[in-house]
């Protein structure tokens, strides 16, 4: 049988491979007989796009319940993938910001989804406050429902709107830590990201792609890439990368890469 690439969220398979009808039911089918939670088998057919982080996706075999509860790392997040964004594949990410965080941080999320990079550090790190900030209508009423299952009211606090316009005027000079989830927004979120720490001193989790001839990160391309930004915005501050890693690969030699930059130290 013909290898597909496939992700599974909760009771939902999605494959994110092309090929025929015959193919495609022969690969679900198998799926679905070798793990029974499998209840629903989807196809995707655009990638994720746009601020709001949706694709299409097709209904291929089982359930047409497309609601689903993931479970990682002891932690749970209801959605739905039609209406919203959310990749297993992160789930590391997730857990290694989370057992940096230190206690008494305040933290903004600029693009937040429905919770998971939130309440992964909420779980590991209870004296923190977290201003978790999502444009997607769907998602944050998700991220509020995975704030109630996951006990952390009073830690997260929700802002429903585009973080471009919501954070200049509440959160300037304010984070010790700042969360920037989306390569998308990558070069237009940084500068204002930098903005948001409380006097200049802090820790950005910046999100990029990169084209990779190697498997590994070109950390002299990434620094050339941040000093433009700073040179096009006028940014005059010490900087010092404490981590990069290859989150994932999107395509053949594109990689999805975190960058940890400290400021002010």
């Amino acid at each position: 049988m013909r290898a597909l690439a496939f992700e599974i969220i909760g009771s939902i398979l999605i494959i994110r491979d092309s090929a025929n009808d015959k193919v495609l039911k022969e690969f679900a089918e198998d799926k679905m007989k070798k793990h029974p939670y499998i209840k629903t088998v989807m196809l995707q057919t655009t990638k994720i796009q746009g601020q709001e982080r949706t694709r299409e996706l097709k209904f291929l075999l089982g359930n047409k319940n497309f609601e689903t509860i993931h479970r990682e790392h002891g932690n749970q997040y209801i959605l739905n993938p039609l209406d919203t964004f959310f990749s297993p594949r992160l789930s590391f990410e997730r857990q290694r910001i989370a057992n940096l965080v230190k206690k008494n941080e305040v933290i903004l999320n600029f693009f937040a989804g429905v919770g998971p990079f939130s309440i992964a550090i909420v779980k590991k790190q209870k004296n923190c406050l977290i201003h978790s900030i999502e444009i997607n209508e769907k998602s944050c009423n998700y991220m509020r429902k995975n704030i109630e299952l996951n006990n952390c009211e009073g830690n997260i606090i929700v802002y429903c709107g585009d973080a471009f316009e919501i954070v200049p005027h509440k959160f300037l000079n304010s984070a010790n830590r700042v969360l920037l989830p989306l390569p998308l927004e990558s070069e237009r979120s940084l500068p204002l990201a930098i903005e948001c720490l409380d006097g200049g001193r802090g820790t950005i989790h910046w999100q990029i792609t990169d084209n990779l001839s190697s498997k590994a990160v070109n950390l002299n391309a990434v620094k050339n890439s941040i000093e433009k930004i700073f040179a096009r915005e006028k940014i005059s501050t010490e900087y010092s990368i404490s981590e990069h890693r290859i989150i994932r690969w999107i395509a053949p030699h594109i990689a999805h890469i975190a960058i940890d930059i400290e400021l002010g130290y």
